[in-house]
């Protein structure tokens, strides 16, 4: 099975079926999605007030952010100049 992003109608279907308090396993057996995509999901577009189905965009741009900030920290040459040396 190869790479398929979640289309919006399948992220209203899991926050519909999140808010019934479905569990992960048994919403991906419902949508035919692996329950590791669904606990993905869930996790990047978290927000404070619960899980957010309209804005996959701003999850994108948190995780590009995490991505950018822990190479930084992975990286030697920013390390030294990092260290004050």
């Amino acid at each position: 099975m190869g790479y398929r992003q979640l289309i919006q109608t399948q992220r209203y279907q899991i926050h519909a079926r999140y808010d019934l308090g479905v569990s992960q396993r048994q919403i991906g057996r419902e949508l035919g999605i692996h329950s590791s995509t669904i606990s993905r999901e869930l996790r990047r577009n978290a927000t404070s007030g619960g899980y957010d189905p309209e804005d996959p965009e701003q999850a994108q741009s948190r995780s590009n952010h995490r991505r950018r900030t822990s190479w930084k920290w992975t990286n030697p040459h920013c390390q030294a100049s990092w260290s004050g040396s």
